[in-house]
């Protein structure tokens, strides 16, 4: 049987003080084990994260050159030089901040067509293995529920694969794209096994937006109609949110 975590969310007053804690723990992390495997969620919640993970870099001497990345998810039927793949996002708000090497980093690619989709989020999945694993995923929350791309639907056994989007995905992801219509219908992304494997899962959800789907994270049934209550089966989960996202209306 699966344990079930019993971890219950952490409500801070300000998204700061989340992002103070998981940069805190990442540090330490890095500092003992040296090579750390980290997967990495993009987007506006995650840029106060990484900021504070640069400003440590500078302030407290911190040494990322032994980091390794895989990145959840990206974008299909982009070319690679596309300024919204996510993967560039990671270059230019992670990977040139803490110097961390090119070499370290992995994504899925954006630009594959045909098998050729299949055969790299396999290559992915065997070079995450090969990795040693993730120690530690970090996770956004999307109002659908999903995590990573893994939309109401995906299978708790599900790896690394393409997949729709969900509209809702797709509107909030409009503005780095310049407007609805050139946001991509389809995604790749690490499966919900693939993302429970890791060590420990770090969540972070802010703002009013997201209260419904955090409450229902915790309180709905587990399973695929909402991806994220898959995490409650993770043993070494740990939530944060901020006030606004724990007020519903």
């Amino acid at each position: 049987m699966t344990a079930v975590s019993r971890a219950a969310p952490i409500v801070v007053e300000r998204r700061e003080e989340a992002e103070v804690a998981l940069a805190r723990e990442i540090v330490e992390l890095v500092r003992r084990k040296r090579r750390v495997v980290l997967g990495l969620a993009t987007g506006s919640t995650m840029t106060g994260l990484y900021r504070e993970l640069a400003r440590r870099r500078v302030d407290e001497v911190v040494d990322f050159g032994g980091v390794v990345t895989f990145n959840l998810d990206e974008y299909l039927d982009l070319q690679r030089s596309h300024a919204a793949t996510l993967a560039k996002w990671t270059e230019e708000r992670v990977l040139a901040p803490l110097g961390i090497a090119a070499e370290n980093a992995h994504f899925l690619s954006s630009d594959v067509r045909g098998a050729g989709v299949a055969e790299d989020c396999l290559a992915y999945e065997r070079a995450i293995e090969d990795a040693g694993g993730i120690d530690l995923q970090i996770l956004g929350l999307g109002r659908d529920g999903h995590i990573a791309f893994n939309e109401p639907g995906s299978s708790r056994e599900s790896r690394t694969r393409e997949v729709d989007l969900h509209e809702w995905t797709r509107e909030d992801a409009a503005a780095a794209f310049g407007g609805l219509e050139a946001v991509p219908e389809r995604a790749v992304t690490m499966g919900v096994a693939t993302i429970l494997e890791a060590t420990r899962i770090r969540v972070l959800a802010f703002g009013a937006r997201k209260a419904v789907v955090a409450r229902r994270m915790f309180e709905d049934p587990i399973g695929p109609a909402l991806p994220a209550t898959f995490l409650r089966e993770h043993e070494d989960l740990v939530v944060w949110l901020d006030r606004e996202a724990t007020v519903l209306a």
